[in-house]
Formats: structure tokens, C-alpha cells, sequence
């Protein structure tokens, strides 16, 4: 765990964004990557193959399917996508938790059932931050923008949103992305306010009862 002022030390917490196709999700991601430390993005493992540019252990842990299923059968994803249609997605357990134990928090790109895991596996570390856009029409708008679905796509993907801001009551916290910087700095501020949470510390006590002896007879 990171030690804060000496004594006090804090084990890192899951931040779980989730939001709908075109909410801005990748966006205010970087942008919090880039305004705090001791964060880091969760690396996923997948079966597909890798791209043109991406990184082992960076970008993704690329893994054949026999070895998917493996990591399934022992319980070393926290969550994952076991699809017959396509490549499979997890969260591995090993490095996330090496990562909290050092104190550094971390960031993951899931969906609701991915959030649901989470709580149910690791508990008070969990905060599920929602993204959403100030409206389906502002929503539909930027799709359309974005110049790389079909029309049929997107009204697939605006049929999913419907959902998926139905599934924001269930979350920790819900950020309004209609201005990015905005958005940008309220989910950071939401992190900043966590990390002085005292559930995860250690060493309190020993920090406080060392102020009080500092001021003893001084008061």
C-alpha cells in the first residue's frame, strides 16, 4: 500500500466507468489519466488478434482461446465476455491487484454486468462512475457526426443507450459530459474525493494518536 504523510497508507480503488456509444467514455478517460498519478488504465486480455501498433501487456494481453478458457476455469478474471461470435474480453485479476496493493488506482472500461462483478468481488473498492450526454438527441448527433456507422448501426447503438441510462441509477456517481473539460474535471474531482476516504487506510489511528502527542500540552 502507498504510504500518505508517513504513516497513513491507502490500498488503490476500482473506478468503473460505463457509458453509451458516442457518451465521450475514451475522452474523459485520458483526460483523467493525464491530470492525475498513481492511476493507471486496466489492461484487458482478449482472444483477437493483434493490430498494427499495439503492445503486449500495453494495449491488451493477447491470448489463444485454450488459454482464455483457463484463466476462466481458475477464477483469474474478475469479469469477462466468453462470446461464440466473436473474440472474448476479461479482467484479469493478478495485475489489477498488484496495482491496488502498491496504492494506485485503477480505471476500467466496463459495462453494467461488468460492474455488478466488480461489486460482488471486490466489494467497498468498487465506485461506478456513469457517463452520460446531456441528451439522446445531442447523443444521436454525435454518432452521426463520427461518420463511421451505418444508419443501422446507429440506431442499434441509440436503442442500447436507452438502456444503459437506465442502468445509470445503479451507479456510485453520474457525470453529464456536454462539455468535455467539464466532464473532465468532475469525474477527476470525484477520484480526488475517494482517495481521502478512510475505508482502505491503514495507519490512522497511529497518525492520529502521533498529532495528539504532538500537541499535547500545547492547547
Amino acid at each position: 500500500m502507498k504510504e500518505r504523510h508517513g504513516h497513513i497508507r491507502r490500498e488503490g480503488q476500482l473506478f468503473i466507468f460505463s457509458a453509451p456509444s458516442g457518451g465521450g467514455k475514451s475522452s474523459v478517460i485520458k483526460g483523467i489519466l493525464q491530470q492525475l498519478d498513481n492511476i493507471q488504465l486496466s489492461v484487458s486480455v482478449t482472444t483477437r488478434q493483434k493490430r498494427e501498433g499495439e503492445k503486449e501487456g500495453k494495449d491488451y494481453y493477447f491470448v489463444e482461446e485454450e488459454q482464455f478458457r483457463q484463466l476462466v476455469k481458475k477464477g483469474a478474471l474478475y469479469e469477462y465476455v466468453d462470446s461464440d461470435f466473436g473474440p472474448k474480453y476479461g479482467t484479469p485479476k493478478a495485475p489489477v491487484d498488484k496495482l491496488l496493493s502498491e496504492g494506485k488506482d485503477v480505471i476500467m472500461d466496463l459495462d453494467y454486468p461488468g460492474v455488478k462483478k466488480l461489486r460482488e468481488l471486490a466489494g467497498d473498492k468498487v465506485k461506478a462512475i456513469a457517463l452520460l450526454p446531456p441528451s439522446l438527441k445531442i447523443l444521436r448527433e454525435r454518432l452521426e457526426k463520427r461518420g463511421t456507422d451505418t444508419s443501422e448501426v446507429i440506431e442499434r447503438r441509440m436503442q442500447m443507450a436507452v438502456k444503459r441510462i437506465k442502468e445509470a441509477a445503479f451507479y456510485d456517481y453520474i457525470v453529464v459530459n456536454d462539455d468535455l473539460n467539464e466532464a473532465i474535471k468532475e469525474a477527476t474531482a470525484i477520484i480526488v474525493a475517494a482517495r481521502a476516504e478512510m475505508k482502505g487506510m491503514s495507519g490512522l489511528n497511529e497518525f492520529l494518536n502521533i498529532l495528539e502527542k504532538e500537541n499535547d500540552g500545547n492547547l
